[in-house]
Order: structure tokens, then C-alpha cells, then sequence
């Protein structure tokens, strides 16, 4: 470990999992029976570390967020099912604060409706109140199990309400489909938890934003640094990969190209004088998973540049020959070869030790 390593921040940021210290979650009794439900991946559930707190996935979204010796937090959003033509969320917080804003600030629901705000104010503040009541019965909930089966049940709860509210986005014609990117990106990370037959990989992290502060930010228009989709580690060689997800051809298209990801990775970690600073805060994140039992103790990684790979999710049979016509050129453009996975169309995600679920060479390029 780096003598940088010994400062709770580098560069006046926290790396992800610093502050993931021996009081951590202390004073929340159910904290253990919690982590030891959401580490057995038959229960659909991924922990990540962040700087100073936690997050346990489901189904692509944060389901619960846990910080300092007791804090819990659970996404206000999940408990309003909105209908299609009704008050969107962002419209309810909006009118429920005391100086509501006027309707040309609302959603497309509202407009045309200004005599009918101050009743629609009057039902935003009923549904806050509902939402809360609900939110903060569940945390207590959550806080007070004292068996297995008493956190089987909370958390079941949980996802069912996590569900109900992806199903009613749908309905209501706000989300497409409750399977997206983010939903494949967390099933990754859930099933390449462990090194074995089928997996090359060890997901690290997910959702992993660069820090303005950070040695290897962006120098250009630095206030809008890159995120990396997943950071993984290569079985036997202990190599690190950045990888960019891509959910099918349609999500290749303006700043969202091959070309300008593999921009960004040339001009933050994947740059010669930056990338040790980004390796130095990967080794506190590895360290830390190591002490939370999330990740085996043995696993080590190497001291060298990150490499860039792309992860494809194909829609359809198709996506991968237009995918590699993207890559062919790229890679004339940068005299580069880029490793690239090719994830198969149909996935088998209620079956954890699925092939197609892993990430293994087998699907490289």
C-alpha cells in the first residue's frame, strides 16, 4: 500500500470504502444479519462501497443506502407509483415546499392548470406525508430485525416496493422496460463476484465517478468528469480493466460513442502520468472489500495501467457486426486493439452459475 493510501483524502476527495472503518454501522444491531442476507447471491442483492457509505442494489437501483454508526436511507421514489397524466414525482417535491414554483417550472401534466395548483399543492404535501410514514416505518423496521427470517421479510418488502414502482414507470409510459443498462450492469457485478470456472473476471466496482479533485480527473471542462461503468480484475493476472457497458447499438450514438469513452479512459486513468493515482485509490476500495468480506481476501491486483475494454449487451443477433464496424474504426483512428466482451441476447438471470451471465473470455474479442 502507497504512503498516499495513509490519508483519509487524496487530492481533497475520500476514496471509495476509506471511511468504511471498525465502527461502521456500529450502533445498528441488524447491520450483520443484513450484510449476511445481501452476500449470498441467490438473494439478488450487490454491496458497493463508496467514500463514506454503502449501497445494496437490486435490480439496477440503490434499494437502501447506509451510512455513519446507524443511518439508513431508502429512496423516497420508490414509494409513489405515479400514473400516467399524474403528478410526477419532481412535481410533488416542487409543490410541497412552501414557496411552490409556478407552473411554467412543473411538469408538461401541469401545465395549463394554474387554478387548480393550490389543490394540487394540498395533495403533494398528503402524498409527502405518506411517502415518509411509509419510508420511515420501513427503516425501523429494517433496524430492529433480530433473526434471519425477520430480515427475510423487510427486504422482501423492499424489493417488492422497488418493483411496483419500476412496473408503474412503465405503465404509466415514463420508463420503457424495467430491464435496462443499469439492470445488466448490477447482474454483472452480483454473478462475478468470485473467481472460478466460468468467470476471468471479479467486478470491483460499478458507477465508479471520477472526482473533479481527483489526480486523474479530466484537465478539459473539468467540472464533467466520466464515470466507469465497471472496474474488474483479471483472474490470474490480478490486471485491472475499466469497462464500458453498452445495452445494444442504440446506446452508441453522440457522447455516448466508442470513440468518446475511449477518449475520456485515454485522458483520465488510462494516462501515463495518472494512472498510479487511480490504481493507489483502487488498492484503499480492494482493501476495504477485504475487510467487509465482500471480497475474498486472496485477490490481489497489479501495479499497471488500467486497460480499457468495452462490454456489449446485445438486442439483437446484428449488434455485434455493427458494434465491430465502431471498433474497426476506433481502432485505425488510436493503433490500438480494443478488447471488447460480447454478452449473448438471451440472459439467464434466475440462474446465478449461467454462462452467459459471466464474464469470461470466452465472449472477448
Amino acid at each position: 500500500m502507497s504512503k498516499r493510501q495513509l490519508n483519509v483524502k487524496i487530492g481533497n476527495y475520500i476514496p471509495r470504502g476509506k471511511e468504511i472503518v471498525s465502527d461502521f454501522m456500529k450502533d445498528m444491531e441488524s447491520f450483520h444479519l443484513l450484510m449476511e442476507y445481501a452476500k449470498d447471491e441467490s438473494n439478488g442483492l450487490d454491496v458497493q462501497l463508496r467514500g463514506k457509505y454503502m449501497n445494496i442494489y437490486y435490480q439496477g437501483g440503490s434499494l437502501v443506502k447506509l451510512s455513519g454508526k446507524s443511518n439508513c436511507d431508502i429512496d423516497k421514489n420508490y414509494f409513489y407509483v405515479t400514473g400516467k397524466g399524474e403528478l410526477c414525482m419532481s412535481d410533488i417535491e416542487r409543490l410541497s415546499q412552501p414557496d411552490y414554483v409556478e407552473k411554467a417550472k412543473l411538469s408538461k401534466a401541469l401545465k395549463g392548470r394554474d387554478s387548480q395548483l393550490p389543490e394540487l399543492r394540498k395533495k403533494a404535501l398528503t402524498i409527502m406525508k405518506n411517502i415518509s410514514e411509509e419510508q420511515n416505518s420501513i427503516i425501523s423496521k429494517l433496524k430492529s430485525c433480530k433473526t434471519k427470517e425477520e430480515i427475510c421479510s423487510v427486504v422482501k418488502t423492499m424489493k417488492m416496493t422497488m418493483r411496483n414502482w419500476k412496473d408503474g414507470l412503465c405503465d404509466s409510459g415514463r420508463r420503457k422496460t424495467v430491464v435496462g443498462e443499469r439492470t445488466v450492469q448490477h447482474y454483472l457485478s452480483l454473478f462475478n463476484k468470485h473467481f472460478d470456472n466460468t468467470s476471468d473476471f471479479i467486478v470491483l466496482d460499478i458507477e465508479y465517478a471520477i472526482s473533479t479533485n481527483a489526480i486523474y480527473a479530466k484537465e478539459e471542462d473539468r467540472e464533467k468528469q466520466p464515470r466507469i461503468d465497471i472496474i474488474a480484475i483479471e483472474k490470474g493476472t490480478g490486471q485491472i480493466y475499466v469497462m464500458e457497458l453498452k445495452y445494444g447499438m442504440k446506446s452508441v450514438q453522440g457522447d455516448a460513442s466508442a470513440k468518446k469513452h475511449y477518449e475520456d479512459y485515454c485522458a483520465t486513468v488510462g494516462d501515463e502520468g495518472k494512472w498510479q493515482s487511480f490504481i493507489d485509490d483502487i488498492e484503499v476500495l480492494l482493501d476495504a472489500k477485504k475487510r467487509t468480506e465482500i471480497i475474498d481476501k486472496d485477490v490481489t491486483i497489479k501495479q499497471c495501467k488500467p486497460k480499457f475494454a468495452f462490454v456489449l449487451k446485445q438486442e439483437k443477433e446484428s449488434d455485434r457486426e455493427d458494434f465491430m464496424k465502431e471498433l474497426k474504426e476506433l481502432e485505425k483512428d488510436s493503433f490500438t486493439s480494443i478488447p471488447t466482451l460480447f454478452l449473448p441476447v438471451e440472459l439467464d438471470w434466475d440462474n446465478p452459475k449461467a454462462e452467459s451471465n459471466k464474464l469470461t473470455k470466452k465472449f472477448m474479442r
